[in-house]
């Protein structure tokens, strides 16, 4: 199952003005200047729309009408008639927020991507292409999310042309990796379970094994897990558990949250680390002894912890109030498999499916 994968960067040879038979004296250059600072002055004045139209052609090759989106205080929103799931977001003095649109691959015209999504896909899964393709461009990001209808398949790539994802839903998983998957599954269930975890994605990485990830789901319990082809490490394991109890509105569920905050709080870092070690041993069968924990800083991230150590992967956690952990995932190789998020890639009418809900 362990396929070589080639990891394409699509680059553009620039040619100067006078390989192209340019004139290249003074008085050329300063004709060209007027005529560009005529043309700068021109685009200056365009307006966000004008601009989210022309950043939409150079991302697809094609036209389109735009709407008025949700509006932000300092920004300006629109979105592509009939497509109520676009962000595209400017802000008020015309710089670009964020662009995140999806699109059939069959209508690109062209376009920013198009070559690299064609030359990629075929070196990646030879004789396919992808259905969907989801763009986005920001300050931070500039990449698309492709993906077919068979077996899933995703490809993440960056803007540059570099891939840092690649996942489907394969048909089997080998023999070996299948034997340790319901020992593992047995395990982290406490032997309680022992069948039912369904082999959901597929992660390929560029010259090291595949991965193989189960999915278990119940009234009772949520589980998880990730294991490596060849070694057969576990690199991910995720067990939670439910109590049963749902909340009948938002009030309940603040209140709820606010008092599993307020317990995480009191949580000394030497605790949790006491319990890191134990159920990281207990659940991955990996040794945290010598790794240094962080807290996360963040309202979004109290429950998170990473453990580092010079020489080892890093390894990332997530606690429970009580502050024994439900959650580990191994970074081997400094590779971080994004097991989290995935989605779907669906017509571009259509909300972004979560693979894991």
């Amino acid at each position: 199952m362990n396929k070589k994968i080639i990891f394409p960067i699509v680059g553009a040879a620039l040619l100067s003005g006078s390989l192209l038979g340019f004139d290249t004296s003074n008085q050329s250059n300063a004709y060209n200047n007027v005529i560009s600072n005529i043309e700068q002055g021109v685009k200056s004045e365009q307006t966000p729309m004008q601009k989210a139209q022309d950043k939409l052609k150079e991302l697809t090759g094609n036209t389109y009408t735009l709407i008025q989106g949700t509006a932000m205080e300092g920004f300006v929103g629109f979105k592509r008639e009939n497509f109520k799931y676009d962000i595209i977001t400017y802000k008020k003095n015309g710089e670009l927020d964020n662009i995140g649109i999806s699109v059939n691959y069959e209508d690109l015209n062209g376009g920013k991507y198009q070559t690299k999504l064609k030359e990629t896909w075929e070196a990646l899964f030879p004789g396919e292409e992808p259905k969907y393709v989801s763009i986005s461009e920001s300050i931070n990001y500039e990449g698309t999310i492709s993906s077919n209808a068979a077996q899933n398949k995703q490809i993440y790539m960056q803007e540059n042309g570099n891939i840092y994802g690649v996942n489907y839903a394969p048909d089997e998983a080998p023999a070996s990796v299948q034997k340790q998957a319901v020992q593992v599954f047995s395990k982290l269930t406490d032997g309680k379970v022992k069948q039912g975890a369904e082999l959901d994605r597929m992660y390929v990485r560029d010259g090291k094994p595949d991965v193989y990830q189960y999915k278990y789901k119940s009234k009772t319990m949520d589980v998880i897990f990730a294991i490596e082809e060849q070694s057969l490490e576990l690199l991910q394991a995720d067990v939670y558990h439910k109590d049963g109890k749902g909340v009948d509105s938002y009030e309940e569920f603040q209140k709820r949250e606010n008092e599993k905050s307020a317990e995480m709080k009191k949580l000394t870092l030497d605790t949790l680390m006491k319990n890191a070690v134990k159920d990281a041993k207990t659940m991955l069968d990996l040794d945290l002894k010598g790794y240094k924990g962080e807290r996360g800083t963040n309202a979004w991230d109290e429950d998170y912890m990473t453990f580092t150590k010079e020489g080892a992967p890093s390894v990332s956690a997530r606690f429970n109030k009580d502050g024994s952990f439900n959650s580990f995932t191994l970074h081997k190789y400094d590779q971080k498999i994004e097991f989290y998020g995935m989605t779907i890639q669906g017509p571009p009418n259509e909300e972004l499916k979560l693979l894991i809900d």
